[in-house]
């Protein structure tokens, strides 16, 4: 996997000699985004590209290839793979697609360029892929634009949608690997390359198909002790199954019986669109919740009745608060109150102010041992107008020394999206658009407790 993340150097097989604006030129792509290995563009048209030495074939490079990216005809591929091997290319990604994910006639180029491969110890990505992208070294094949940013988070996936779209599906990525028709490299190699770098601390996974469903479970059983893995499920309906095959030419699979095999394993399964993007930074930036007991701030009595369906549907419950809790409460709050769980503050707000008043019921719920997990509900106001009811400093301020238990929170108002960056600023507090999600959120964190082995 080296070959494909760190190449030391790269061919270009079938590079463009244009560039520019919609040229979609692989070489310039890589330039621009830092590569600084060597470059050896392959182009029997051509005899320089970009200010770099263009060559007639693979076997016209006289140093050592790395990888060698694959942009050409399917009618050409098999021949390119042919000079590749006997060049002695360590790996290559096919970009274009028209293989399996196509016709019978791509079906036999795909198996044959596997026989091509293995015979000559070459591995290969691909085909109809954008290949790979590593945000430590600078270096990426796509030729589509993609965000750089040294994240944490590790991606493997079945569509370069989630390379470009990264933000919509799970957030920044560190680094990469779209393994689209998965003839050769699949998910065992990367989940198992992934599951070694000391760069990467979450593992997100977009999955159609999986040929090798025992081995890929107890690996993953094996690195999800290590690191979160999260699985966002696609085809795994009967038309799903088909468009899933004609994407990336894998089948579906037995879907009931991988997806329990990876439950079993620790996996955070998912199977709707745009929770991706919240199970990462969930599981990313909060510790793991120890049981099903939940305690709720909320400024609003409605909002607190409206999490407890929630609550329920996601099999967590409302904690009996601890005396100790209640009194903390009620010392700021009018003697007509009557507190419970939720925890309806807006009183002790028109009180005493709503940072203080949230931050010492929030330090009382940290530390209370029948609490699991705390939800916060708060306004979210445009500033500086209305700073006075913005609570996230105070509240950031208590976790610094609270217990290690996970906290969300669902903000309501005119400004939530300034808001969250302020609450998230420490990582200690995860936001949500919805009190379903934040919900949500801590269901999964219980799950992940439970499987962890911990209990």
């Amino acid at each position: 996997m080296n070959a494909f993340m760190e190449p030391r150097s790269v061919a270009l097989i079938g590079v463009s000699r244009k560039s520019g604006p919609g040229s979609f030129n692989i070489m310039e792509s890589i330039m621009q985004y830092g590569y600084k290995g060597r470059i050896f563009p392959i182009n029997p048209r051509a005899r320089e590209i970009l200010g770099i030495k263009v060559y007639p074939t693979i076997g016209s490079v006289r140093e050592e290839v790395d990888l060698a990216v694959i942009s050409a005809p399917r009618e050409n591929a098999l021949s390119i793979i042919e000079d590749c091997v006997a060049s002695k290319v360590k790996a290559a990604i096919i970009v274009n697609q028209g293989y399996a994910d196509a016709d019978d006639k791509g079906k036999e180029i795909q198996q044959a360029i596997i026989e091509v491969a293995r015979r000559g110890g070459m591995r290969v990505l691909g085909p109809n892929t954008l290949g790979v992208l590593n945000n430590f070294n600078g270096f990426t094949t796509s030729f589509m634009p993609i965000a750089k940013e040294k994240s944490p988070v590790g991606l493997i996936c079945q569509s370069g949608i989630l390379f470009v779209g990264a933000m919509e599906f799970s957030g920044t990525i560190g680094k990469g690997i779209d393994i689209g028709n998965a003839c050769d490299i699949g998910f065992c190699d990367a989940l198992r390359y992934l599951g070694e770098d000391p760069d990467i601390e979450l593992i997100a996974i977009h999955m159609e198909g999986l040929n090798q469903a025992r081995e890929f479970a107890s690996l993953a059983a094996r690195v999800g002790k290590k690191k979160p893995i999260i699985i966002f499920k696609t085809g795994s309906s009967e038309r799903g199954a088909a468009s899933a095959m004609t994407h990336s030419g894998t089948m579906a699979g037995n879907y009931h019986l991988y997806k329990a095999a990876l439950q079993k394993a620790g996996v955070t399964f998912l199977e709707e669109s745009g929770k991706m993007v919240y199970a990462v930074k969930t599981l990313g930036s909060l510790p793991p919740m120890e049981g099903s007991k939940v305690a709720v701030i909320t400024f609003s009595g409605a909002a607190g009745i409206m999490i407890s369906d929630a609550l329920e549907r996601h099999g967590l419950r409302l904690s009996s608060l601890a005396a100790t809790t209640i009194r903390s409460a009620a010392e700021l709050s009018p003697e007509w109150m009557p507190l419970g769980n939720p925890l309806d503050i807006w009183p002790a707000v028109m009180k005493h102010g709503a940072a203080k008043a949230y931050s010492v019921t929030l330090r009382a719920v940290m530390n209370d041992p029948n609490v699991d997990g705390v939800i916060c509900i708060a306004i979210a106001p445009e500033v500086p107008t209305f700073s006075f009811l913005d609570v996230s400093g105070a509240l950031n301020e208590v976790m610094e020394e609270a217990p290690s238990k996970p906290v969300v929170a669902w903000l309501y108002g005119p400004n939530p999206l300034e808001m969250a960056k302020q609450f998230e600023s420490t990582k200690r507090i995860m936001t949500y658009p919805t009190l379903e999600l934040a919900v949500w959120a801590l269901s999964i964190l219980r799950d992940k407790y439970a499987v962890s082995g911990m209990k």
